[in-house]
């Protein structure tokens, strides 16, 4: 099987829809090509497209819903069998995460155990866990992927039916264990006691474990010191997510929501969306039922002026030191805080804001207002400083 002749074939046409194909599985034989949508929708677009765009293949292609795996597995791997190592959009923030979870795919249990992946919410992190289970069960390695809810209410209905002997078989005879929201594990105690055996039998057979969070392990609360102490033992990683890599999802997905991949479509996606990949495929599915609304700008350069004499004011300086390029901290801090409250009180778009700071790009303002959202969470006098200054700005523009 030569999974990359019919994906090099569109590719050739139209790069983005490449993305979209990747989740199929691709049977290349010698007179046809089989693609197996992951569902039914999948299936329907990939037969337009096909109809639509693609001709002189030189084979029959034929679309299939993708059926019920042979299962010979003693227990279910729970496994979405849509996400794959193809199909992640990479980019310069994921790149590391995504070549180790390539590796530990590969080779289970060889290098990286456990692997404890962490990150704010919407980032690929369930994504990634479910790539890593296919990739090792299409290897012959026995998987089983589960949210911590999932495994603690499973444990209760095992503990309950005295037969906990068998919940601990069940997760310690696999040869990789997925485990998603860890964070969910705060106060659960006999949940916490049954992962500890499960983790301890588990390593012990040299067989890997990935565990994803949206915190480090340090940051975890109520969680066993001992637990902690076993999710640090391997490599901890973060992911995130780029501008770069923000607009090549939102391509991929306007494109399999059968979307034109329009400039004004894409800029406002990324205007009105955060770091979110579900929020962006939100968006997406309210854009493709609503359209874009035109809607006169909720605020006029004069407001901005306004925001920035009442940021320099508090701060004892003057509007036109916070337009000036210049090292000096004090005016830095000012200019990033007046961008924070453009975005936040007047909803300004990142663009209109970096072209009044003289800005090239959107990107210094989306960089400067998450300089300044990562100081409220971290530092407890500033996020009061930041919400006394939003409430009186809000009441002198009588909003």
């Amino acid at each position: 099987m030569e999974r990359q002749d019919f994906l090099s074939f569109i590719e050739q046409a139209d790069k983005f829809a490449v993305g979209i194909f990747r989740q199929f599985k691709i049977e290349e034989r010698d007179n046809s090509v089989i693609l197996i949508a992951p569902t039914e929708a999948y299936k329907r677009w990939a037969m337009e497209y096909i109809k639509s765009r693609v001709f002189n293949y030189g084979k029959r292609i034929e679309v299939r819903s993708a059926g019920e795996r042979e299962k010979n597995e003693a227990y279910p791997s729970n496994l979405i069998e849509k996400y794959s190592f193809d199909n992640f959009v990479v980019g310069k923030a994921n790149e590391l995460v995504y070549k180790v979870c390539i590796e530990v795919a590969e080779y289970p249990g060889s290098s990286f155990n456990p692997l404890f992946i962490y990150g704010k919410v919407g980032l690929g992190k369930t994504h990634l866990l479910h790539a890593i289970g296919n990739r090792a069960r299409d290897g012959g390695y026995k998987v089983i992927y589960s949210p911590i809810t999932d495994f603690s209410d499973e444990m209760i209905a095992y503990l309950k039916k005295g037969q906990i002997e068998a919940f601990r078989n069940k997760y310690s005879s696999v040869d990789v264990l997925l485990l998603d929201d860890v964070q969910f594990l705060s106060g659960k105690e006999r949940t916490q006691i049954e992962l500890f055996r499960v983790f301890e039998s588990i390593y012990s057979k040299d067989k890997q474990m990935v565990l994803v969070s949206d915190r480090h392990p340090k940051d975890l609360k109520d969680i066993s010191d001992r637990l902690i102490s076993r999710f640090e033992s391997g490599l901890v990683i973060e992911i995130g997510l780029d501008d770069e890599t923000k607009l090549s999802i939102i391509k991929q997905k306007l494109i399999l929501y059968g979307m034109p991949l329009d400039q004004k479509v894409i800029d406002h996606i990324f205007e009105n969306t955060g770091y979110n990949v579900r929020e962006i495929e939100g968006a997406i599915k309210t854009l493709k039922v609503v359209g874009i609304k035109e809607t006169p700008k909720k605020k006029s350069v004069k407001d901005i002026n306004f925001v920035v004499e009442f940021t320099a004011r508090h701060f004892k300086l003057k509007p036109e030191d916070l337009k000036k390029e210049g090292k000096e901290r004090k005016i830095i801090n000012a200019r990033h805080i007046a961008m924070y409250l453009c975005k936040m009180v007047l909803g300004t778009s990142y663009a209109e804001i970096s072209r009044y700071f003289g800005k090239k790009d959107h990107t210094s303002a989306i960089y400067s207002i998450r300089k300044v959202e990562e100081k409220i969470r971290q530092d407890r006098k500033f996020k009061y400083m930041m919400t006394f200054l939003e409430r009186h700005l809000r009441k002198e523009l009588e909003l």
